[in-house]
């Protein structure tokens, strides 16, 4: 069986690359990303989104990190993750930049992986508080008030800059990336395992 061909930038199969969508956005806070190595696997994540759009964005996989591996200094960092203990984005100095780190996995994953990283447990942390709701209609989640990666990193950019506008593009990306595959799976099938899950 012939192998499908697939886009060396995207990792998309060609059919299906969105690169055409992609525009580049000059961030001025850096993204750092961890990206559990089976999130990396699936097929319609967000992340690499955020890495191909974004000026200033690194993607690390992986499923533990120390220090060294992520290559960053810590002391000008912000883990963007909720839970007890978290702030909110309110309380984040403006001044000067910092680097806000995402993990990227499932809930209990990134769990996991909080839990194995001292480092990470360090950083000063600071959850988001939601008005809406996620433009990711073809994944469920338990939680109402869950985001896709590149939408957390988009809420959290466009409050620190103070700029709704600027990284619209990379929602329109992934809103094409959605509309794409529920083409594909076709109305009835998108209907029946998605749609009442909006």
């Amino acid at each position: 069986m012939k192998k499908r061909s697939t886009c060396l930038r995207c990792k998309r199969p060609s059919s299906v690359c969105y690169c055409h969508t992609i525009q580049l956005v000059d961030n001025h806070w850096p993204v750092h990303i961890l990206q559990h190595r089976r999130e990396a696997k699936h097929a319609i994540g967000t992340s690499a989104i955020a890495a191909l759009s974004l000026s200033h964005c690194q993607l690390q996989v992986g499923e533990s990190f120390t220090l060294q591996s992520m290559a960053m200094d810590v002391s000008k960092a912000v883990l963007v993750y909720p839970g007890e203990g978290a702030g909110t984005l309110d309380a984040v100095e403006r001044g000067a930049p910092q680097t806000l780190v995402f993990m990227d996995a499932s809930w209990r994953k990134s769990h996991r992986m909080l839990m194995e990283s001292p480092e990470l447990q360090a950083l000063p942390r600071v959850g988001l508080r939601l008005d809406q709701a996620s433009r990711y209609r073809i994944r469920k989640s338990k939680f109402v008030a869950s985001l896709s990666t590149v939408e957390a990193i988009v809420h959290c950019l466009a409050f620190l800059e103070q700029d709704k506008k600027k990284y619209l593009p990379l929602l329109h990306t992934m809103d094409w990336m959605i509309d794409k595959q529920i083409s594909l799976m076709g109305a009835e099938v998108f209907e029946r395992n998605y749609l009442s899950k909006l």
